[in-house]
């Protein structure tokens, strides 16, 4: 369970569908809630609604509320409450066996609706079942405002102990308390099976897409960890390696048979693959259409101009989603086919999430890819990495941390930020890390590493946390996630910042408060009015306000149950433990 809460009222998920931009999202409008009920008792408000997919927002209420009032609100709403920041108003509904309302005019005094099933995505389980997610269809793989946070789970050679412990999948499943408690997504290395020549045990050159079974471990270990991290409200990413294909003898023979089920059996041939690969198979296909990394030179490159080709792939991703389970795409390498591909392939597999690894450093050049891709995935941000990191934060040339990477194009919305990867971590020709900088941007200095996080964890686009990096400055992160997630921190979070000679401030704006970052000399700033210290060390420092329904405060919620008082207002139930407040998720309210 996310957060450690570990007293929920709140047992069922209501939708609303606002309607977007010409009903309930005019005027940029993004905060709902739902007044509930049951019978002629008393009232209570649920959180702040949070969106799941396009328009629709969700919430949850209590199992036994038969009646429901959805409200919007004035965006600079503290909290749900009857005063004059509510803008609109249901009529008094009955959502008897649904559980979407969908906005559909103004009325007269109280905008109407209607009542239908939710069917759009996994969501938070309206389908049934035990898990909190469940992979689902989504229109798109850009989730607005996204508050996701994701951890990449391995590193070069993690599949064995090189220094940060092994991530196999049995080892990641003694994790999964720990890592739900912080993350919502995990990105895992490829699950396939893969040739013999991958180097650093982590599947880079597949072979069989179908056979789930690799050096991290066998495809029932896969299942379990993934049932887990599902349990905790952790969705997982698949290591998409899809630009090229392993075989037996490393040449052009022996493509391996792709077999998934009700989705579809492909038997590959020479003429599925590029006609000026490297191997000179003679294959009658297309020239690779790669943008950046044509012709891989280590694995014969898919020809993805050819229908077998791309109806392999779509009908690959559909049984990841569907039989494996995972719930969206980590896509490697897109810079050896077009990435318009990437489209086609999300078209039709429908995941919740999906990122794509152009390795390439220039933001304008980033921003095209996204548009050639229908805006219809995330990035991985290589412009703010080489400059925001390497050379803003790591040189101390703070200027470089305003406007930086894709967020200074106006595309934070598609930006997964990071500040190494498995590529980029001091790793040597042979796969072992070594002290130099792989690509002279791997930062090891642990000050400096605790910037970094500070303005990763801090700021708009979706962040993603290198393994070797949560295990290092485990507590540092822990609080820079906590006081994302209290201030609501998203992809699309506004941002007022300046640079000076040293020093570099921030106030990023989030949908249930703000958190404000210091840099060089400005960490050393007095506390700001009214804001709670998340982290301060050397040369950094952050600082939150709000209370969003993900946040707890460091006094666990069973301690307060087990000595505090319990007293109802307003029909909600609180418990006050010395001078503090709670409500029955671990809120903090007062």
């Amino acid at each position: 369970m996310l957060w450690g809460v570990v007293c929920n009222a709140e047992g069922k998920t209501l939708y609303l569908n606002t309607g977007g931009a010409s009903l309930w999202e005019t005027d940029g409008a993004n905060k709902f809630a739902i007044w509930h009920w049951q019978g002629s008792q008393s009232g209570a408000w649920s959180s702040w609604m949070t969106r799941v997919d396009g328009n629709v927002w969700k919430a949850d209420v209590s199992d036994s509320s038969d009646k429901v009032i959805f409200c919007r609100f004035n965006n600079t709403a503290s909290s749900p409450i009857w005063n004059s920041d509510m803008w609109n108003q249901t009529e008094d509904l009955m959502p008897g066996s649904n559980n979407l309302f969908t906005i559909t005019g103004w009325g007269n005094g109280k905008s109407q609706g209607n009542w239908s099933v939710y069917g759009q995505g996994g969501g938070d389980n309206p389908g049934g079942g035990t898990d909190p997610v469940t992979p689902g269809d989504y229109a798109t793989a850009v989730p607005s405002q996204c508050e996701d946070v994701i951890l990449q789970a391995f590193y070069w050679k993690s599949n064995v102990n090189s220094g940060y412990g092994d991530t196999k999948w049995e080892s990641l499943q003694n994790q999964v308390s720990e890592i739900g408690n912080y993350f919502t997504m995990v990105w895992l290395p490829p699950s396939a099976q893969a040739s013999g020549i991958s180097a650093g045990g982590l599947g880079y050159i597949p072979l069989i897409y179908s056979t789930q079974s690799c050096l991290m471990g066998k495809r029932a270990a896969l299942d379990g960890l993934i049932s887990s991290l599902h349990s905790k409200g952790v969705r997982v990413l698949a290591d998409i390696v899809i630009n090229h294909i392993g075989n037996g003898d490393g040449k052009c023979g022996d493509l391996k048979t792709q077999n998934f089920g009700t989705y579809g059996t492909f038997s590959p041939t020479k003429d599925w693959l590029t006609s000026n690969d490297e191997g000179g198979c003679g294959s009658s296909g297309n020239q690779d259409d790669g943008q950046h990394d044509a012709n891989f030179s280590a694995a014969r490159d898919w020809d993805h101009k050819n229908s077998n080709v791309q109806n392999m792939c779509k009908a690959y991703l559909k049984w990841m989603k569907n039989e494996v389970q995972y719930d969206g795409w980590r896509y490697d390498m897109v810079g050896g086919y077009h990435v318009s591909h990437i489209n086609e392939y999300n078209t039709a597999s429908k995941p919740y999430f999906s990122v794509m690894e152009y390795w390439v450093g220039d933001a304008n050049e980033l921003k095209t890819r996204i548009d050639e891709a229908g805006k219809n995935t995330f990035a991985f941000d290589f412009a703010a990495k080489y400059n925001v990191f390497r050379d803003g934060i790591y040189s101390k040339n703070y200027s470089k941390c305003v406007n930086g990477g894709l967020r200074g194009k106006g595309y934070s919305k598609y930006a997964v930020t990071f500040i190494d990867n498995h590529d980029t971590f001091n790793r040597g020709s042979d796969g072992e890390d070594v002290a130099n900088k792989r690509d002279g941007s791997s930062i090891n200095d642990g000050s400096l590493m605790r910037r970094c996080h500070a303005y990763l964890l801090s700021m708009p686009g979706v962040p993603c946390v290198f393994y070797p990096h949560w295990v290092q400055y485990k507590s540092d992160i822990q609080k820079l996630i906590t006081a994302r997630r209290k201030a609501g921190i998203h992809s699309e979070s506004s941002v007022q910042e300046e640079a000076g000679n040293g020093y570099y401030r921030a106030t990023i704006q989030g949908k249930y408060g703000s958190v404000k970052l210091m840099l060089g000399s400005a960490a050393n700033d007095a506390a700001p009015a009214g804001y709670t210290q998340a982290v301060k060390g050397s040369d950094y420092a952050v600082y939150y306000t709000g209370n969003g329904p993900q946040g707890i405060e460091s006094t666990p919620v069973e301690n307060s149950r087990k000595n505090g008082e319990k007293f109802l207002k307003d029909g909600q139930l609180y418990i006050r433990l010395g001078e503090n407040v709670y409500d029955v998720r671990g809120n903090k309210i007062n």
